[in-house]
């Protein structure tokens, strides 16, 4: 049975949150930071190839994983107690891996696992293989990594050679195992070694665990006074030789536990990383004695007396299970939980780049506006030319800010930055300040042939039929003043042509007064002579265009 077929934990969203960040950062690019369109395009675009991208390969890099994962992991798939572990205890419940000498004692009849004391215990028998089978581990409990490492030491099982080498592979082992993990893993020891000749037959089981754990590492010797006290308390309180031999065994244990296993596993010239020692056990329970081992020729370098024979200890070895109370608590989060707060982490980036960018849009926008509104108040008022420009810009300002009142803000000015309501107040005044210049005065333009004979002053009879449209001209403009002026060509002297241009100005002025029913203080006549010619005097067409009298309407000082 494969240790998968018991349910699965929800995944990490990886996959949506990448998809989420894509499309996020191309909406904000496109709808809302201040950039042209060409480059705004761009970024958008490679933002979605960047996601696609990572997504492709995160699941190429996943579908690898779970068939290495599930390799690994159908090697255990014979326990069935694991098997059928309930979901929610996966990550819940510690997970200890143990690996190093002697399992198939402390595992006995072949298992590999072993759940009891508030945790699980899985038997690792590679340590080249510890990173795999953790990162399996992790994927089948829901993102979590292992809770420890326990490393079984049997001194009595080794020589100083294989001692050495033993711990520096495990130490490496977990080494590698955290740095695949990205996360540190507590490492423990755990030491079984015999100190004592059986009294009535105790079991294994029996035997007493002395050790120190602890959720943050431990760095010096002494902190391991309180287990030797701890020892010899218990040698107090039992009756016999056996635990006052115990005793000063395991003293001497922890002592040389210290300073040869320990000095292998943190010492700073190997590549690997220093063992994180959080824990350490002893208990008089192990192999049979060894007179060649490291440790009995530390035993005689202290007492000078041989070791005693000492039977290995039945199967199966107690775990150290006191190992675990201390474990360091890795609250457990979801992946769901983790990747929703993820989520509203990507929307509060892109909402602090959208805020940026509304403001600098609205920056833009009420800079635009005061430079139109400065540019209009500073061109004079006879300056009309140059003001209709900037009255048109004024008016499409006023416009747009008047759309925005009305049918909501854009989102690029939006996200609480938009200030332009308090803009048109003073549009909507500048607009109003505006006055047109007075219109032109309105002229009618008679020819001097058709009114007068040539040289004369009087009105030719019925020459007054070209007189009506200047008359209904007057009539539809009451109580304006009309300026009648005449002009002549340049034919005869200067003199003469001024004295004519003023008579028939008069002469179409008092006609014009009389038919008006108009007093005389609202005209005015001027003779300009031929001063001021429309057309060159060298054709008798020219000519013929300078002679002539000009009637105009002109306007009061209201411009009316």
């Amino acid at each position: 049975m494969s240790l998968l077929s018991t349910g699965r934990f929800a995944r990490y969203p990886f996959c949506t949150l990448v998809a989420f960040a894509a499309l996020l950062a191309a909406s904000v690019v496109l709808a809302v930071l201040p950039l042209t369109r060409g480059v705004a395009w761009s970024l958008a675009i490679a933002a979605c190839a960047t996601g696609a991208a990572l997504i492709a390969w995160h699941t190429l890099r996943m579908r690898r994983a779970q068939e290495q994962n599930a390799a690994t992991l159908s090697a255990l798939g014979r326990s069935t107690a694991l098997s059928n572990l309930p979901i929610e205890l996966r990550a819940r419940m510690p997970l200890v891996i143990v690996l190093g000498d002697a399992l198939e004692r402390i595992f006995a009849n072949g298992r590999n696992l072993h759940v009891g004391a508030g945790a699980i215990w899985l038997r690792a028998d590679r340590p080249q293989k510890l990173a795999e089978l953790a990162l399996a581990l992790k994927a089948w409990r829901g993102d979590r990594p292992p809770d420890g490492v326990v490393l079984t030491l049997t001194p009595d099982a080794h020589t100083h050679e294989s001692l050495t080498q033993t711990l520096r592979v495990h130490r490496q082992a977990l080494s590698d195992t955290a740095r695949l993990l990205s996360t540190p893993v507590p490492g423990y020891v755990a030491v079984y070694q015999r100190l004592t000749q059986d009294s009535g037959s105790p079991t294994p089981a029996d035997a007493q665990w002395f050790g120190l754990s602890s959720s943050a590492m431990l760095r010096d010797a002494r902190s391991f006074d309180a287990v030797m006290q701890a020892a010899d308390d218990a040698a107090r309180e039992q009756v016999g030789e056996r635990p006052e031999r115990r005793a000063a065994g395991l003293a001497a244990l922890i002592g040389w536990t210290w300073q040869v296993v320990n000095d292998a596993l943190q010492e700073r010239r190997q590549p690997s990383s220093p063992w994180p020692l959080h824990g350490a056990a002893w208990i008089d329970c192990g192999p049979a004695a060894n007179a060649a081992s490291p440790w009995q020729a530390h035993l005689r370098s202290l007492t000078r007396l041989s070791a005693l024979a000492l039977a290995e200890s039945p199967a199966p070895w107690p775990l150290p299970e006191p190992l675990v109370d201390a474990c360091p608590k890795r609250a457990y989060v979801s992946p769901l939980l983790r990747g929703f707060a993820h989520a509203i982490a990507i929307l509060a980036c892109a909402g602090a780049l959208a805020s940026w960018g509304a403001a600098k849009n609205n920056q833009t926008l009420m800079t635009q506006v005061d430079e139109d509104l400065a540019r209009f108040a500073s061109l004079p008022a006879d300056h009309d030319a140059a003001r209709r420009p900037a009255l048109a810009a004024l008016t499409a300002d006023r416009d747009q800010l008047d759309r925005y009142e009305r049918t909501g803000v854009p989102l690029r000015l939006g996200f609480g930055m938009y200030h332009g309501a308090a803009l048109l107040p003073p549009l909507n005044r500048a607009i109003a300040s505006y006055q047109p210049p007075p219109p032109p005065p309105a002229i009618i333009t008679l020819d001097s042939m058709s009114l007068f004979d040539s040289g004369r002053a009087q009105l030719k009879p019925g020459s007054t039929r070209a007189l009506v449209g200047a008359l209904e001209m007057i009539k539809a403009h009451p109580g304006k003043r009309i300026l009648v002026a005449g002009h002549t060509d340049n034919v005869g002297d200067s003199a003469g042509n001024q004295r004519l241009s003023v008579a028939r100005a008069g002469a179409v002025r008092d006609w014009l007064m009389e038919a008006a029913a108009t007093p005389e203080s609202a005209f005015a006549i001027q003779g300009y002579g031929d001063t001021r010619p429309i057309a060159g005097n060298d054709s008798a067409e020219g000519r013929a265009r300078n002679r002539r009298v000009e009637i105009t309407l002109v306007p009061d000082d209201s411009g009316n």
